[in-house]
């Protein structure tokens, strides 16, 4: 029993003094580190913990993972790469360890599932005729990651027919850079062509400025109430043209030289104004300004057409002159030819008119119709001359094939018809309106689908008369019963501005004096004017009579004798003045001179006005000391009849003739000053 407990002891004793020497043995056994293994990290993730899954031990002080130290400072943590982590651990010992694992920083891969959005297609109406739509006007696509993708926007309008009505399926695709895409579908309705089987055409010519209603002279309010009545109705089947001389006669319109018209005009919506010869009596570019954009007055909104007036120097036409127009209606296609009558440069003062010719008018409506049909696809070709030649109408109503005319109007003889020249197929009327705008053109075309002229009707309109004649045809229209607002508002505004010429009253006429009698005061005038021993006056310079009681204005001078003709004087031989006496004039001698009682080798001062002065073929441009006098006719009258209401109630051609030459000087500084 000794002996067991003795080796219990000893026993004891030595696992005591085992474990003590242990205790104090050196500790010379770094630390070592467990689970390093390399990372990856995520831009725009949360910082990750760089310790995660990593321990450190050691043999003598066991676990040490609370005393790891992390060093990331190499690591940027916003740029894609592989950055090494260094993390530390010591013992008590003091031996370190130092250990590193890398950590790979990736960029987030967005996947790209959402498609673009197609913006603004909606559905779409389109009429046979009109110029084809822009399927891509409006519309954009956008992409939430790549923003405006519409340059990849395409459609599909392969299933459309254009010339087709009905409705059709128009897709429009887009995609994005990852190859997502959308499609939108939208209807396109194709719709017929209006099938217009009329075209109505007004017209006015030869209204030598007669802007205000007087007598039988409708006044272009009243006119305009008829124009834009049909325009605003039927604005796809309504035309208006002006047939040339519409200008000069009035002095609402003279004094402002046309302007107020013209301004009228664009009221009035005209579609065409065609050159007549008294378009030339102010100076051609008088007019031809008012289609200059550079000109700081009124600009005309239609064209001035005047095919056949060249320039001698070019023969080209003046500026601003066009030889047609081309206008759409409807589903047809219009073209208005303007001419000017062959030989009409006798009807214009040679210094107006000498630096033009007015070539053949048949040969430029023939090539400018089949120009027309042939290169511009017009359907209906309208002609209009300014003149009345049966010889050119006939030329032109022969015209066939590409150069077939379809309507011709007329003007300068003032006249009033509605003739029809037959010919194979469908005849041509021939329209002219009168002048001064006592009548209104109309002429209603009737049209097959194809736009080709199957019939026509063809009459002038007035406020009272009708007429079924075929070559004279009249019907009344109502609606120039009434004047149009806006057109009266400006006529006033234009009257206002010259109130004084219209209304002060100079002295009343004593007696009726017709045209004649008035032409012939007028030669007497012209020659008393510069003492001259002859004055001539033309018969046709004279455009108005005077009634017994008449108030006679400035405003009624100028209706009288309407055209700013000058006098000029000469030395002519009696041979000469022999030679040259005709009926269209009226020659005025001085007392005890006769026609007959002239010396063929004398020579007499003759003055007359400078539209017969000029004209070549007669002998005054070839005399002897011409002068220009720079006064004009109308105001030699006026000087006579403002003298004349001094001493009498009433004018009469009986009175003494009485002139003032200083007012006559003080109003041409005036005037041409």
């Amino acid at each position: 029993m000794k002996k067991i407990l003795f080796l219990i002891v000893v026993l004891f004793m030595t696992f005591v003094m085992i474990g003590c020497e242990n205790q104090n043995k050196p500790d010379t056994t770094p630390p070592y580190f467990l689970g390093i293994s390399d990372q990856t990290y995520t831009i725009g993730d949360p910082i990750p913990n760089l310790l995660t899954g990593i321990q450190a031990q050691d043999k003598h002080d066991g676990d040490l993972t609370s005393s790891i130290i992390v060093n990331d400072d190499d690591v940027d943590w916003t740029k894609e790469g592989q950055y090494p982590v260094f993390v530390t651990v010591r013992d008590q010992a003091g031996y370190e360890t130092t250990a590193s694992y890398l950590i790979t920083i990736i960029a987030r891969t967005i996947i790209d599932t959402t498609a673009p959005t197609i913006l603004g297609a909606q559905n779409i109406t389109y009429t046979i005729g009109d110029a084809l739509p822009n399927l891509l006007l409006g519309i954009t696509a956008v992409d939430d990651l790549e923003g405006n993708v519409s340059l990849r926007l395409v459609y599909d309008d392969e299933a459309v027919n254009y010339q087709i009505p009905g409705t059709y399926a128009v897709i429009y695709t887009v995609d994005d850079s990852k190859g997502n895409q959308t499609s939108v579908t939208v209807q396109i309705t194709v719709l017929p062509a209006p099938q217009f089987d009329t075209l109505t055409i007004f017209y006015i010519n030869d209204t030598h400025g007669a802007i205000e209603k007087s007598g039988s002279q409708l006044g272009l309010s009243a006119i305009g109430n008829v124009i834009l009545d049909e325009k605003t109705a039927n604005p796809d089947t309504t035309l208006f043209i002006g047939g040339g001389d519409l200008l000069q006669g009035n002095i609402l319109s003279n004094y402002y030289y046309g302007s107020s018209m013209m301004d009228m005009f664009n009221v009035m919506q005209m579609d065409a104004f065609v050159i007549g010869n008294h378009e030339f009596d102010w100076g051609l570019e008088s007019v031809t300004r008012y289609r200059d954009p550079s000109y700081d007055g009124i600009f005309v909104n239609f064209p001035l057409l005047g095919a056949n007036i060249l320039r001698k120097d070019t023969m080209e036409r003046p500026a601003f002159i066009d030889p047609y127009t081309m206008i759409q209606k409807g589903a047809t296609k219009v073209g208005i030819i303007g001419l000017i009558g062959y030989g009409l440069e006798d009807s214009i003062a040679t210094a107006r008119v000498s630096p033009y010719v007015f070539d053949n008018p048949v040969y430029w409506a023939s090539y400018y119709t089949e120009y027309l049909r042939t290169e511009c696809d017009v359907d209906v070709v309208i002609v209009v001359v300014h003149g009345s030649s049966d010889s050119t109408n006939q030329q032109i109503a022969e015209l066939t094939g590409n150069r077939r005319v379809d309507l011709i109007f007329n003007g300068h003889s003032h006249q009033r018809y509605t003739q029809i020249i037959a010919r194979t197929g469908v005849d041509v009327p021939v329209v002219q309106s009168k002048a001064n705008g006592e009548f209104v053109g109309k002429v209603t075309l009737t049209l097959s689908n194809l736009g080709i002229v199957e019939s026509f009707d063809a009459t002038n309109l007035n406020v009272s008369q009708s007429s079924s004649s075929s070559s004279d045809r009249m019907d009344i229209d109502i609606r120039l019963q009434t004047e149009h607002i806006l057109i009266k508002a400006l006529v006033d505004e234009y009257k206002l501005a010259i109130a004084p010429l219209l209304n002060e009253v100079i002295i009343k006429s004593s007696s009726y004096y017709n045209t004649s009698t008035l032409t012939e005061y007028m030669a007497s005038l012209i020659r008393l004017s510069v003492d001259a021993d002859l004055g001539i006056h033309n018969y046709g310079g004279t455009r108005a009579s005077l009634s017994q009681n008449q108030d006679i204005t400035v405003a009624t001078l100028y209706q009288i004798f309407p055209f700013d003709n000058r006098i000029k004087y000469v030395y002519l031989t009696g041979e000469a003045i022999k030679d040259y006496a005709n009926s269209s004039v009226a020659m005025n001698f001085k007392p005890g001179l006769s026609l007959y009682s002239l010396s063929d080798s004398t020579y007499y001062k003759v003055a007359t006005n400078d539209y017969i002065f000029d004209k070549p073929e007669y002998p005054f441009v070839w005399g002897v000391d011409i002068v220009d006098t720079g006064i004009l006719i109308r105001d030699v009258l006026e000087n006579v009849l403002r003298n004349q209401a001094t001493v009498y109630s009433s004018f009469s051609i009986n009175n003494p003739i009485v002139l003032t030459p200083l007012m006559w000087e003080d109003k041409k500084n005036i005037l041409y000053a």
